[in-house]
């Protein structure tokens, strides 16, 4: 028996984390993974979603040994997986499953039937499908992919010309449209066993999910969990998940508003765990690695998670998105000693391009806090030293 993963980050270090199950690994992978030599057999591909090279060489691979567990980790591996395993007779989430929490249509489908607030939503298959929801819905709309992640090709429609720029896209097919919730956004992070013991991080995002657009900052913080809103948030997310089809092991991502009005309305939910750097906060408020946790746990490996336990701390994350202009200042070192991390990644002198998703960055940091007051206290000062500290020109005028 052996175990194929799919990998696309050095984060997931299979190997390491599989290595007690005694068994064969095989890889298919994206990028130079550690420990490669610990692997039976590692195919890299340039691309892993281009002409159905990772199914073929799973098929490959399959020919000659059978398999236990199909691991994904990345959000555009799941419905793949979920296909081989069908396909091969692995256990593991199913094809319904992974549909209907990689299609954002069918998802809030699920979410309609069982009660569960969303935004008024419709599958796009042509532009007069967005004029007749506008007219229906009104300005602000979002346009994005029904299959997208980390908020990449997200359009926000505020007006005529917005909607001159979507129609110059040459085709709508896979995207979606659904409007605009105004209110505060949160996340729920965890994972859960193939016995149902779930654990659950509330976090908050620190400004918007699209500022990164905007040229803001963008950051998540973990919360108090026995504050009123992380128990709310909470408990949200457990109906959520009961409204999808069950699978177990799960790890999520919710993302959920909180309305002026105080309602909770869920954006999506992914069969995940978070990306950016929402996994070294949640390591280091409850000390648990939450994407090990989840891919030892759909490799059949239960260990113990700290559900219940009061996070060591609260801890911040925020990224200086790159702009369209020239970098001109980034400090090389920080005055406090409440960031834990700090990594600097731009150039002085470089002109850069507009931030794609909210992973593109000159410089991110990690805070820590004793509570949910002092630490957006910290996150406070830490923008204004930003904002002395990070400093960018015009690259028109420059060159």
């Amino acid at each position: 028996m052996a175990i194929l993963c799919l990998g696309r980050s050095i984060k997931i270090d299979f190997a390491q984390w599989l290595a007690e199950r005694d068994q064969d690994l095989y890889l298919i992978s994206s990028t130079p993974f550690p420990s490669q030599h610990k692997y039976r057999l590692v195919k890299r591909l340039e691309d892993l979603d281009a002409d159905s090279q990772a199914e073929i060489t799973a098929l490959d691979f399959a020919a000659s040994t059978r398999f236990s567990r199909i691991l994904p980790h990345s959000e555009f591996d799941l419905i793949r997986a979920a296909r081989l395993r069908e396909h091969l007779g692995v256990p593991g989430q199913s094809l319904e499953s992974a549909i209907a929490y990689r299609d954002k249509v069918v998802m809030k489908e699920h979410m309609n039937r069982a009660g569960i607030p969303v935004a008024h939503f419709k599958r796009l298959q042509s532009s007069l499908d967005v004029i007749e929801f506008i007219k229906r819905h009104g300005y602000p709309s979002i346009v994005k992919p029904v299959d997208g992640c980390s908020s990449k090709d997200i359009q926000v429609i505020k007006s005529r010309s917005d909607l001159a720029a979507l129609f110059r896209k040459p085709t709508l097919d896979g995207y979606m449209i659904e409007s605009f919730v105004e209110g505060r956004m949160f996340h729920v992070n965890g994972v859960s066993t193939a016995e149902g013991r779930t654990f659950f991080a509330p976090c908050a995002y620190i400004n918007g999910s699209l500022d990164f657009q905007w040229a803001g900052t963008f950051g998540s913080r973990t919360l108090e969990p026995d504050t009123p809103i992380a128990r709310r948030l909470v408990e949200f997310t457990r109906k959520v998940i009961a409204a999808l089809p069950e699978t177990f092991p799960l790890g999520f991502h919710a993302e959920i508003f909180q309305t002026p009005d105080d309602r909770l309305v869920l954006c999506e939910i992914a069969a995940r765990t978070a990306g950016s750097l929402t996994g070294e906060l949640i390591e280091l408020s409850y000390g648990i690695n939450i994407h090990k946790a989840w891919i030892r746990a759909c490799a059949g490996i239960e260990d113990e998670l700290p559900i219940g336990r009061s996070p060591a701390c609260v801890a911040a994350s925020i990224r200086v998105p790159i702009r369209d202009d020239r970098l001109v200042k980034i400090p090389a070192s920080l005055p406090f000693d409440w960031v834990s991390t700090l990594c600097i990644t731009g150039i002085e002198g470089l002109a850069y391009q507009p931030a794609q998703t909210y992973t593109d960055d000159v410089l991110s940091a990690i805070l820590v806090g004793d509570s949910d007051e002092q630490l957006l206290e910290r996150i406070d000062t830490f923008h204004d030293w930003l904002n002395g500290s990070v400093l960018w020109e015009s690259a028109k005028l420059t060159s």
